[in-house]
Parts: structure tokens; sequence; C-alpha cells
């Protein structure tokens, strides 16, 4: 599951995200990757039964981890797109400032102790996942592997 689709079709049958070709974009894609499958376990766990103040302590501290860890990606994916005068950059960071405002409703849901979180997180990080990187993320690859940016 976890991997960057390579060009070898065995080999892209079994991962999530496409190389994007900026190999720390890749690494921290990754991540936000595992912070989706530890979500995800979360949500599992609390699929049967109504979560208790240690559960929504584990889900603060997450969903703590997972903003910090957008944050950081995007002002870093953002700042080379910059340096490197990339052409849709505006329409790139419109694109993240969305994800961060859904990331903020969700904080709002978590906050209020609804349960409704559940979905939206999981629905949100693995779309983003899936979608942004492998279909936005990936039209930059061959801009910055043209800059010499790997």
């Amino acid at each position: 599951m976890f991997g960057l689709k390579g060009s070898d079709v065995q080999q892209s049958q079994h991962c999530l995200l496409k190389n994007v070709g900026v190999s720390e974009f890749n690494k921290q894609h990754l991540r936000l990757a595992s912070y989706a499958v530890e979500f995800s376990q979360i949500v599992e766990e609390l699929s049967t039964r109504e979560p208790e103040a240690s559960d929504w302590k584990h889900v603060d501290a997450l969903f703590s981890r997972i903003s910090l860890f957008v944050a950081v990606h995007f002002r870093e994916e953002e700042e080379v797109m910059r340096s490197q005068g990339y052409p849709q950059f505006d329409e790139h960071k419109k694109l993240h400032d969305q994800f961060v405002n859904e990331l903020a409703k969700v904080q709002s849901q978590i906050n209020n102790r609804n349960i409704k979180f559940k979905s939206k997180m999981t629905n949100l990080l693995w779309g983003w996942l899936y979608h942004h990187i492998n279909e936005v993320d990936y039209q930059y690859r061959d801009f910055f592997m043209e800059k010499g940016i790997k």
C-alpha cells in the first residue's frame, strides 16, 4: 500500500502514491499517508463504541501532528514552487488553502467532541492523498525535473 507508484505496471498495482519527482516531497507524502493509516485505525477502533476521554486525547494529539505536518509540507512545497516560478502556483496554493480550511472544520468537530469528525477526516485525508498528490502534485513533476530539482 505504501510506496511510490513507478512506471512498472506490476510495481504500481500495490502502491498508493505517485512519485512527484521531488524526493523530499515524496517522503512527506508518505509520512502523511502514515498519519492517514494511523487515523483510520483510530476510526476503526471507535466504530463500535463511543470515544472515551483517552480516545479523545489520542485524536487530539494525532490531529495536532497532522495539522502541523501539513502546514510544514505546504510551506515547503509552496516555497519551492514560488522560487522556481511554477506556472500553476496560484491555483495550487488555493487548493492547499481549501484543504487547511477543511481541516479547520474537522478541528471544530473534534473540539466539540462531535463523533462525525471520523468520516469527515477519513474522507478528507484519503481523498487528498489519492487525488491531490496523484493528480495535482504529479503535474509539477516534469517542471521541477527540468529545473534540476530532485
